[in-house]
């Protein structure tokens, strides 16, 4: 009988192992190192081909879709309207394609791995879907740290796209970022951050979300299940002005109507986002609660 060959996820929590995530893997696509990360690319049987950065999952083939869909238009549509947009990371294309539904002027993508981008290209076209090639998108290959400080007043929306905070991502989970982040925003901008999942990284989600409410006037949890993340996941949104609590079912299907009739065919292929969504995934139950 031929030997299974298993991949287990990092769970950074973890200073020693406790809990394993497997994944059956029928066939390898890519490893190898680029400057600043280990990059993988395996075929899994349940989750098809999926990508993980130093050990840890960034997405899969068969539920790409749910996080891609919930950290692009969470923002994007809690804002009356967006035209500039700045993704941090991303160089999976997996945003950028979302956001290229809305009918935004121009989108700057700023990932500091070119390989990533490369490797998901050639290996990951599912993701991206051609919006590299789309003539509004400005992609930027450098840190994002050093690239935002050109701006001031600029954007509407920051979408944040980091890996987990270890190594190069480690900065784009302090205050020092945060703060630049306020001050490229225009008065009505919002941001978005990924903050880990429930289950392993509660702290991280405490600790973004603290910091945001030192800077931002309103600050909300967003929840969420992707499967093959193997927990509930958090985004974090924070806005200069709009009060993201008040934002009603309205309001969001009045936006997504207008969106949608601009580009019916495309967003006729969203799965999981919806107005209903947006409001549903910020409630949270008492022990997901931060004050």
């Amino acid at each position: 009988m031929r030997k299974e060959l298993w991949f287990f996820d990092k769970i950074l929590s973890q200073k020693e192992p406790r809990v394993k995530y497997g994944f059956r893997i029928k066939k390898k696509i890519f490893s190898g190192k680029s400057d600043f990360q280990k990059i993988d690319i395996l075929d899994t049987y349940q989750f098809g081909r999926t990508l993980f950065l130093d050990r840890v999952i960034q997405l899969s083939q068969t539920d790409e879709f749910i996080y891609h869909e919930m950290i692009s238009h969470l923002p994007l549509f809690s804002h009356p309207n967006p035209k500039k947009i700045l993704i941090i990371g991303g160089g999976d294309g997996g945003v950028l394609r979302e956001v290229l539904l809305h009918p935004v002027e121009e989108v700057y993508l700023v990932d500091i791995d070119k390989k990533v981008i490369e490797i998901s290209k050639k290996y990951l076209s599912f993701v991206s879907k051609g919006a590299f090639e789309n003539k509004r998108a400005k992609m930027i290959i450098g840190d994002g740290l050093k690239f935002i400080k050109k701006f001031k007043n600029y954007f509407d929306i920051v979408i944040s796209d980091a890996t987990e905070p270890v190594g190069p991502s480690m900065a784009l989970y302090q205050i020092k970022f945060y703060q630049d982040v306020f001050s490229v925003l225009k008065k009505d901008g919002i941001m978005i951050t990924q903050s880990g999942n429930f289950t392993f990284e509660f702290y991280l989600i405490k600790r973004v979300f603290k910091i945001l409410k030192k800077i931002f006037p309103f600050v909300k949890i967003y929840r969420f299940m992707v499967p093959s993340f193997e927990s509930e996941f958090c985004l974090i949104l924070a806005s200069k002005k709009i009060n993201l609590d008040k934002i009603s079912l309205k309001e969001l299907k009045e936006r997504y109507k207008k969106v949608v009739s601009k580009s019916p065919k495309r967003f006729r292929k969203l799965k999981y986002y919806s107005p209903e969504i947006h409001l549903a995934s910020g409630v949270l139950p008492k022990f997901y609660q931060v004050k």
